[in-house]
């Protein structure tokens, strides 16, 4: 009986964790799409994985990275995913022949409209 309550209150415990956006695998997981990495992979791209940080709301600053993104050349628009919750973060797919993932995340920033932006590789998946 013992063993079974034990069980109980360890499986209630471990329900109740939550992503505290502090950790690499919490922001590049807010952004993570099976099927648009598959989808690089077949294309040979890399899926590029940052944090966004800055002046502002998350939500201001991972919707305008997502903009930004979407302009920059050896970027697959269609690949741009960005999230404000638990941290911001954006990831999209890049033609490595085009820009490095650093040169690109300095284009996102560059061309952002909220001014400031940090962008912080975490994360490239080749």
């Amino acid at each position: 009986m013992k063993a079974h309550l034990c069980l109980l209150v360890a499986s209630l415990a471990a329900s109740t964790a939550l992503a505290c956006g502090v950790c690499i695998e919490d922001k590049v997981a807010s952004t993570y799409d099976h099927a648009v990495v598959s989808k690089a992979a077949a294309d040979h791209r890399v899926m590029v994985f940052a944090a966004v940080d800055g002046h502002g709301s998350a939500k201001a600053l991972a919707a305008s990275a997502k903009r930004a993104a979407g302009q920059v050349a050896g970027v697959d628009r269609a690949s741009v995913r960005a999230a404000a919750e638990p941290a911001a973060a954006v990831s999209f797919a890049l033609d490595p022949r085009a820009l490095t993932p650093e040169a690109a995340l300095g284009a996102i920033a560059q061309n952002a409209s909220q001014k400031g932006m940090k962008l912080t590789l975490l994360r490239v998946v080749p």
